[in-house]
């Protein structure tokens, strides 16, 4: 019998589920569009998956957390109902009414699902290798992504190739690979429940394969920090801020790029002779020819990523920073729509048009960081999962505004004046990483919910408030009262000296250490 390791189960289970969720996006779109479907219709579709995706990241980030269920049933149950929302296609024949409704309900069951697989996952690597293992996982996870991602563009576009014009077939594939996510999944352990919500900054227990033993089953589970707290830090809300405006400045660049590729919708081109070979003969049809481009356009950006991804692990695994690759995870995007605005203006040839899928696949690679700097702030509070939840709805309701919109400038003012926008919003992101996302190297170390404590003490600081008192022997005046001011009471503690008596009575404010206000609150200062 053949002996599956964890780390084997985990990896298999990582590179199944690479194209679950929108590996054959690209596929879809260009489908609906061959059966007659309009471009607001397709990106409607789209928008409508992405509002019932931001109305329920939250709350499935939440309910991630909190769950007492082993959360490999929700990775499975996931798993299928995606890989049944893709077979749908076959039941779509048209552009009518009704298949319309087909399209958007099975879209939206699959907006549910999707919603669940991301935290699920994260939260079953955080319960069975901890945080201490947590961004070498990710790294490798990513790395046999983007390679399950490579495989799936292959067979994608050898079964569309060899099938065409019946592309749906296409749509089989994720049921291989849900079959592939369930079976493996058994294998990762459980480890510490507690753990995969952000609870433990530290593993005190390792099984011989190194995975996370739960030494906490016995124990009372932890309060969490408040869920203002968390969304409220300073980090949370830079790292939000600058990715609202990248989600903005990548509304339908995605669709430009495959509909220019493939020579349907708005930017069309089939103008050639051997229109038989293409079984196409007109624009809403994409030809034959356009699907070994797009397959290689996808392989192209997984082979950047998987070398990105690598090397962005093994430098912060040696001690460099994230800030530094999330600025230029940041900074690549507006490169590539400039290129592609290049590409649209000089009318180059596809194989300049897929290049820029090089350039698009660092933003990828480089992004892996932003999971490492969420994970260095909010380990501990018990939230890592609503936190990201947090930070995916706010980027749905980004992403769906800004695609309704560009749809809408795309249909009226053409590709190039949306590639345009979308390029002096890109510059935005990078400025406002820089400027208001700190380094987050070394803050896992320190327990969320402690050092939420420590500002607050810092907060609540010590004011020193000089003033006459009562004369004393001699003639001397007691001055300078120190007063702790915190929500529960006023602690003071008096201190005289004749140099102090000279003072104006003006009250000055001291930041107090933790170490002064601890001291203080024992009555040592």
């Amino acid at each position: 019998m053949i002996q599956i390791t964890t780390l084997t189960a985990f990896l298999m289970t990582a590179f199944s589920l690479a194209e679950l969720g929108d590996g054959f996006g690209m596929y879809f779109d260009m489908y609906l569009l061959a059966q007659g479907w309009g471009e607001t219709s397709v990106i409607l579709s789209g928008i409508l998956r992405g509002v019932v995706d931001l109305c329920l990241k939250g709350v499935v980030g939440d309910v991630v957390d909190k769950t007492h269920y082993d959360r490999r049933i929700f990775l499975g149950i996931t798993s299928l109902a995606i890989a049944a929302s893709s077979l749908m296609v076959f039941f779509v024949d048209g552009a009518d009414t009704s298949d319309k409704i087909l399209v958007y309900v099975v879209r939206s069951i699959e907006s549910i699902a999707l919603a669940f697989l991301g935290p699920a996952f994260a939260a079953i690597t955080l319960s069975a290798f901890g945080p201490e293992m947590f961004d070498s996982m990710q790294v490798q996870r990513e790395l046999v992504s983007h390679a399950g991602s490579i495989l799936a563009g292959v067979l994608s576009g050898g079964v569309a190739w060899s099938l065409y014009p019946d592309i749906e077939a296409v749509f089989v594939l994720p049921a291989l690979f849900a079959v592939g996510a369930i079976f493996f999944v058994r294998y990762i352990p459980r480890g510490d429940p507690l753990m995969g919500r952000g609870f433990h900054v530290r593993t005190d227990a390792r099984d011989e394969q190194g995975c996370v033993v739960d030494t906490h089953e016995d124990e009372p589970e932890p309060e969490a920090s408040s869920y203002w707290e968390v969304f409220s830090d300073k980090r949370i809300l830079g790292i939000v801020a600058a990715d609202v405006f990248h989600v903005i400045a990548e509304a339908n660049v995605g669709l430009i790029f495959n509909e220019t590729l493939a020579g349907v919708g708005t930017y069309s081109n089939n103008d050639d002779d051997d229109g038989d070979d293409d079984y196409s003969d007109d624009d809403a049809v994409m030809s034959r020819s356009a699907i070994p481009l797009l397959a290689t356009a996808g392989i192209a950006a997984q082979i950047v990523m998987i070398g990105g991804t690598y090397l962005v692990g093994h430098l912060t695994s040696r001690g460099y920073g994230r800030k530094p690759f999330y600025v230029l995870h940041l900074a690549v995007h507006p490169i590539r729509v400039l290129l592609l605005l290049l590409c649209l203006y000089f009318e180059a040839g596809n194989a300049w048009l897929v290049s820029t899928e090089l350039v698009g696949g660092l933003t990828g690679a480089f992004g892996i960081v932003n999971a490492f700097m969420r994970a260095d702030i909010v380990f501990g509070s018990g939230r890592f999962n609503v936190v990201d939840g947090f930070q995916a709805t706010i980027r749905g309701v980004a992403g769906t505004s800004s695609s309704f919109v560009g749809a809408w400038i795309l249909e009226n003012y053409g590709p190039f004046t949306a590639l345009v926008i979308s390029f002096f919003i890109a510059i935005i992101p990078p400025v406002v990483g820089y400027v208001f996302v700190p380094e987050t190297l070394g803050m896992r170390e320190k327990d969320f919910k402690e050092e939420k404590e420590q500002e607050r003490i810092e907060k609540h600081m010590l004011v020193v408030v000089e003033k006459p008192t009562d004369e004393v022997g001699g003639g001397q005046r007691v001055t300078g009262a120190y007063v702790e001011m915190s929500d529960a009471a006023t602690t003071t503690s008096s201190s005289s000296s004749d140099e102090d008596s000279a003072n104006n009575g003006n009250a000055n404010v001291l930041a107090a250490s933790p170490t002064t206000s601890a001291q203080l609150k024992d009555g040592l200062v």
